[in-house]
């Protein structure tokens, strides 16, 4: 929800597109609003060199620009540190590219004035100086026409561009991390144990409040939501610590090992792709995926600080939730990779430490909060979330694991699409 209010248009107050001073590959200096200063329209297209969808919608932007449209423009804009002038040219010159190419500023100006958080990213601005259109990801010849036509003729409607994509976005890929289909199998095993422990606790207290001489009432709605926020974020922690610790190497390595790899992070998406279609694949024919070996260091490390002593009831130990977050976290990192890669990269991109730094919290934040929400909701009302859960759970998996191979076999298209092995 969060994601969908930022990147809404807004309905109350249209400002100008944002004015950035860019220079293009040839060396020459200019501001984007030198287009409307013209009486042109702009199309901005947010790309990279190692993007393969970007590469896809470029034929297409070909077949738009040599219709030599009349008071129109396009102006690639590049947003990837490590793309240089000279691969841009050579890029635009293997491809017969005869539009404009440029570099986003080292500060990533244009990328975080337009709100870009995926790619490619296409925003028309007419001749006022507006943006009447953008769109993320692969768009028809017919529909870029469209919006062309109508930005030249002043019929297409004006709409502001997020100013806060970024954080955005990390938000949003904290819910798919921790919805992901290697995790949500354990949910209804972490429902079934809070459940159980919340109902001896509760047992207890009214032992203890007969032996008082007192009548124990039950907790009031007010409690359970404080006690349901409190360990749903012991929980939240859990899970928070595992992508801490690798968000830290991921991203410390990213940010020296693309500069050594430098186009070899485009073969991620074919190795992710085939990733993803087997994991659907045992995802719909519910064969186990075992976590078991990344969950087992922990164990083994608890059961070292707190050696178990014969058997102990269950209650509402905060070390015990914790690390069941942590193993929540565990198998969530399996089946999230694409899109923790993704976060990461796109966030080292801009070359701003402080920018990897907030995006990461953000991403954080949103596993935590997911937990405590989760957990608050389940001391509110126990049996009508478990029996809901429950009696889907099985098709639930079954979708979830169909989207995966779906998902996967688009990204091996992309690929082999975009590097010239298919022409579909």
């Amino acid at each position: 929800m969060l994601g969908m209010a930022l990147l809404m248009p807004s309905v109350v107050a249209v400002d100008k597109a944002p004015n950035v001073a860019l220079v293009d590959v040839d060396g020459v200096p200019f501001n984007l609003t030198d287009y409307s200063d013209n009486d042109q329209v702009v199309m901005l297209d947010f790309m990279f060199l190692t993007c393969e969808p970007c590469k896809k919608l470029a034929k297409d932007l070909k077949k738009l620009y040599d219709q030599d449209i009349e008071d129109f423009e396009i102006l690639s804009v590049d947003t990837f540190v490590l793309d240089s002038d000279e691969d841009l040219k050579q890029y635009a010159a293997e491809h017969d590219y005869n539009w404009r190419f440029s570099k986003d500023t080292e500060a990533g100006d244009s990328w975080s004035a337009y709100g870009i958080i995926e790619y490619p990213t296409l925003v028309i601005i007419d001749r006022e100086g507006y943006v009447t259109y953008k769109k993320s990801g692969i768009i028809s010849l017919e529909e870029l026409e469209d919006e062309v036509d109508k930005a030249l003729k002043g019929e297409a409607d004006r709409i502001d561009v997020a100013q806060l994509g970024m954080i955005a976005f990390a938000f949003l890929a904290g819910l798919a991390a921790f919805f992901s289909p290697c995790s949500f199998p354990l949910l209804p095993g972490y429902i079934t144990y809070y459940f159980k422990v919340g109902a001896d606790a509760e047992k207890r207290k009214a032992e203890q409040a007969a032996q008082d001489g007192v009548v124990h009432e039950g907790p009031t709605f007010a409690s359970q939501v404080k006690t349901g926020l409190w360990l749903g974020s012991i929980a939240g922690l859990g899970i928070v610590l595992v992508y801490f610790i690798i968000g830290v190497v991921v991203i410390g390595a990213l940010a020296v090992g693309v500069a050594l790899s430098g186009g070899a992070i485009t073969y991620l998406k074919p190795i992710v792709g085939t990733i993803l279609i087997v994991m659907g694949t045992l995802t719909v024919f519910d064969v186990a995926i075992n976590t078991g070996y990344i969950t087992a260091p922990f164990r083994r490390l608890k059961d070292k600080i707190l050696p178990r002593k014969g058997p102990q009831k269950p209650t509402f130990n905060t070390t015990g939730l914790f690390l069941y977050g942590v193993g929540y976290g565990s198998a969530s990192a399996g089946c999230s990779a694409p899109i923790f890669i993704a976060l990461a990269v796109t966030a080292v991109a801009t070359g701003n430490p402080q920018d990897a730094v907030i995006t990461f919290a953000v991403f954080l934040f949103s596993l935590w909060l997911l937990m405590a929400v989760v957990s608050v909701v389940l001391t509110a009302s126990e049996e009508k979330v478990k029996s809901g859960m429950m009696k889907n759970y099985i098709w639930i998996k079954r979708i979830t694991g169909v989207v995966f191979m779906i998902a996967g076999a688009y990204l091996l298209w992309l690929f082999l699409e975009a590097e010239g092995y298919v022409n579909l």
